[in-house]
């Protein structure tokens, strides 16, 4: 496990001792900020950690679910859990952040280490300014660090997915069709991973409704929701060009196999005649008048040449070898 401990003190970051309390941090502080960051966590410690949070039953419960999905509760008194989930790149399978808020004490806990998270305290670091000085504030401040991040990463595979249909505007080949469909599944991925903040951002909006929190966070997430919104349209926009693609690489490989039939059809059809003329003089009748006639051979060459030719002449009147 990784630990930062940050306090945040008149807009100003500082990084403190790692072995500070987080119950004792609770308990004791009133006024600043304190951030409290564990990643590459395993799942004892995180039980560990769960407990020292001194939580009900009910509130350990929420906490340690492991069902797999985005998570909005209130905990202790005006205390907030959330579960949201991230990646760290567009094509690579999201994972679940815990974002636990208790008084001005906040506290984020992911099982990887978060490129999200990282740049987020980086910003801090480097002075960026949180609006309020009530943690809420600052558990919006990480919000809007995980939106960012989700759109660059829409942004990137955007910008891969357009270069990769350019690339089929030429003439698509069978393996495209492959390549289309793994790249919709890494799509379908960050589209659900969109989905669930979004509906995690809206469940937290209904609780920010409550008096005790300030008016202004609810405008802060209003537009977080709104820009995951438009991200989840355009998302779902992006897919519908790659399932068009799909239909075209599809029609393209069902001409292509049209035109391989047509081919077979023919030569079958070519042949069918000539193989009639060949087995009609193959068989061993003692009495073929034909067999004793001096130019039968020839002739019987040229009738079947002849025949062949006409068909073949049939066929591109017909257009078949277009």
């Amino acid at each position: 496990m990784i630990k930062k401990v940050i306090r945040i003190k008149n807009q100003r970051y500082t990084e403190i001792d790692e072995n500070v309390s987080v119950v004792e941090t609770i308990a004791q502080n009133k006024h600043d900020l304190f951030w409290f960051d564990y990643s590459e966590i395993v799942p004892s410690e995180w039980a560990a950690l769960v407990d020292s949070l001194q939580l009900n039953d009910l509130e350990k419960l929420f906490l340690t679910d492991k069902k797999a999905f985005p998570k909005v509760e209130t905990i202790k008194t005006n205390g907030l859990y959330l579960r949201v989930p991230t990646s760290n790149a567009w094509e690579y399978n999201s994972h679940y952040i815990h974002l636990i808020l208790i008084g001005n004490v906040f506290i984020t806990v992911s099982r990887v280490k978060s490129n999200a998270i990282e740049k987020a305290l980086q910003q801090l670091k480097a002075g960026a300014l949180i609006e309020g000085i009530e943690g809420v504030f600052l558990l919006m401040f990480l919000l809007e660090g995980l939106e960012e991040h989700l759109v660059n990463n829409y942004l990137e595979a955007r910008n891969i997915i357009n270069e990769f249909i350019a690339s089929l505007d030429v003439k698509p080949h069978d393996e495209d069709n492959d390549n289309v469909v793994r790249i919709k599944g890494k799509l379908d991925g960050i589209a659900g991973q969109c989905e669930e903040f979004l509906f995690g951002c809206t469940l937290l909006r209904t609780i920010l409704s409550i008096p005790v929190f300030p008016v202004s966070t609810k405008k802060i997430l209003n537009d977080i929701v709104d820009t995951l919104t438009h991200v989840e349209n355009s998302m779902r926009k992006l897919d519908n060009r790659l399932e068009d693609q799909l239909h075209r690489i599809d029609s393209h490989l069902r001409e292509l196999a049209d035109k391989r039939l047509r081919m077979l059809t023919i030569l079958s059809s070519i042949f069918l005649p000539l193989t009639f003329i060949s087995s009609l003089y193959g068989m061993n009748f003692e009495f073929m008048p034909e067999l004793s006639y001096k130019y039968a051979y020839p002739i019987c060459l040229a009738v079947m040449g002849i025949v062949a030719i006409i068909m073949l002449a049939f066929f591109a009147i017909k257009g078949w070898f277009k």
